[in-house]
């Protein structure tokens, strides 16, 4: 019987609401004066674990619940009863939050079915398991990018080293304690800053891997290596980075590697001070690539500072 009048109230439901808003693309939304709601279909025996706002007893599962929610301004999605209890009422938990923004909340329970509004978040348009937050009064979204990641679908690759350097690869030792954090060359006497984009960069001279590290510290040049960033899409004519350090390009660089080949290269000036560089792709676009940052000198200058990798690029799943 629950099957059956639910899919009764998603359509009666729906075809009320496009007739009373329909100059509304809401799926959720409420005014002093009017307030409605388009709920999905219902999730079949699962139940959203996430906060309540409160919770009743209704007589009719199928109506009397996702009206209580629409009428009650903190509720975002309801879980219902599938079996009525000995009185022969339904148990309906009204919830100030929804399967989209709790998507990991949303488990298997035979006791329970559960109801978010409609939202494009349904389709999954976040890539690189971004999280959907809907905005069920323009019925539109926005999508939270995990760390490495960036742009309207988390399409695109981030890398500034503010979120560690997850997915980059290193060999040797000169890049052990990286990322940096702060204008370490400043802390320890230098000249010039480190110019870096945000908190944290790389530094193969520099020894100050965590905010609580005292500024300053430095491991010199003894140590090489190098460091590897994740494959990326070019998906247009400029790849950007901020680039310095040691000024020989034989032992301190930044490569771009298509197709295993070495197609770009980059050095500094032999300056802590960090540069804006530019590589013009253009004829790689469609490519997969990688950045290589390079350390194998010991001498003086034998270091590289690197931060703020990005451009006409994107980390899009295939």
């Amino acid at each position: 019987m629950f099957c059956s009048s639910t899919f009764v109230f998603t359509a009666a439901v729906s075809l009320l609401f496009q007739t009373v808003g329909a100059f509304q693309r809401s799926t959720l939304y409420r005014d002093r004066k009017i307030s409605y709601a388009n709920f999905d279909k219902p999730d079949f025996e699962q139940r959203l674990s996430a906060a309540k706002v409160t919770s009743f007893l209704v007589k009719d599962s199928a109506f009397d619940c996702p009206f209580k929610c629409v009428g009650e301004p903190r509720c975002f999605s309801f879980n219902i009863a599938v079996y009525p209890d000995s009185k022969g009422l339904y148990l309906c938990e009204l919830l100030a939050t929804d399967k989209y923004r709790a998507k990991n909340n949303l488990e298997v329970n035979a006791t329970f079915h559960h109801h978010s509004p409609l939202s494009p978040c349904k389709s999954n348009p976040c890539q690189n398991d971004g999280n959907c937050i809907p905005d069920f009064e323009l019925n539109s979204y926005h999508c939270e990018c995990k760390a490495g990641y960036a742009g309207t679908h988390c399409e695109a690759c981030k890398f500034d080293f503010e979120d560690e350097i997850s997915g980059w690869v290193r060999t040797g030792t000169a890049f052990n304690n990286q990322p940096t954090y702060g204008d370490n060359p400043t802390a320890r006497g230098c000249e010039v800053p480190a110019n870096q984009q945000g908190d944290w960069w790389i530094g193969s001279y520099e020894n100050r891997s965590s905010k609580e590290k005292p500024a300053g510290q430095i491991q010199y040049d003894a140590p090489q290596g190098t460091l590897t960033s994740p494959i990326f899409n070019i998906k247009g004519k400029n790849i950007l980075f901020l680039i310095g350090g040691g000024c020989d390009m034989s032992t301190t660089r930044a490569e771009l590697i298509v197709g295993n080949q070495i197609v770009r290269k980059a050095t500094g000036k032999c300056s802590e001070m960090m540069v804006r560089e530019t590589w013009d792709v253009q004829e790689f676009i469609g490519q997969r690539a990688h950045v290589k940052v390079v350390d194998v000198s010991s001498d003086d200058w034998g270091h590289i500072n690197f931060d703020d990798l990005k451009g006409d690029i994107s980390c899009e799943q295939d």
